[in-house]
């Protein structure tokens, strides 16, 4: 009987590319407990402040940013650009960074559009109204993110925060608007 040439090689090789292909497949999988993480947010009384005493504001703009894009621990964060009423941005150059509030690590599944959203100057000063029609005091703005259900945009809900207590908004629930499909007014 005459022997192959490359029959023991061959023999090897089924089973090596078997296992190579096996470990390929594995390794393309999500990780357990997969999903995009995302952070609730704290814009500041005095970041805010800054924009909504200034008579050129129209519009917050946030944008999603990766602090460190290569450490799928670390969340997605929002900065604002500011729009004035001319469409201008105020701050391009150096946008708002929203920091991250304690212990609210929230990671989204399923289908999510990630775009940038917005809040009208408008909206916010309704927000702060307290019942007498005044501005109220606040430390600041808390963003929770959550998925719309109707188009699965990724937005925030925004609440006002004094101390460790949630102000009631008298304009009810806030979410930015994410835009498109919306457009700013």
């Amino acid at each position: 009987m005459k022997q192959q040439p490359f029959g023991n090689f061959t023999r090897l090789l089924y089973p090596a590319l078997i296992f190579c292909v096996f470990l390929f497949v594995t390794a393309c999988k999500p990780p357990a407990g997969g999903g995009i993480k995302f952070a609730s947010l704290k814009y500041t009384s005095g970041q805010v402040t800054h924009w909504l005493d200034s008579a050129k504001t129209n519009n917050f703009v946030f944008q999603f940013y990766a602090p460190a894009a290569d450490n799928e621990k670390r969340p997605y964060q929002l900065i604002s650009y500011i729009i004035d009423t001319a469409g201008n941005y105020l701050n391009a150059a150096n946008p708002d960074t929203l920091s991250l509030a304690k212990d609210s690590l929230t990671t989204l599944n399923g289908k999510v559009i990630l775009g940038n959203s917005y809040i009208s100057k408008k909206t916010i000063l309704d927000m702060l109204k307290d019942s007498g029609g005044k501005k109220r005091d606040f430390d600041y703005l808390l963003l929770i993110p959550k998925i719309l259900s109707a188009n699965q945009h990724v937005v925030y809900q925004v609440q006002i925060i004094k101390g460790e207590v949630v102000l009631k908004c008298g304009t009810g629930d806030v979410n930015s608007n994410p835009s498109p499909p919306a457009t700013m007014q």
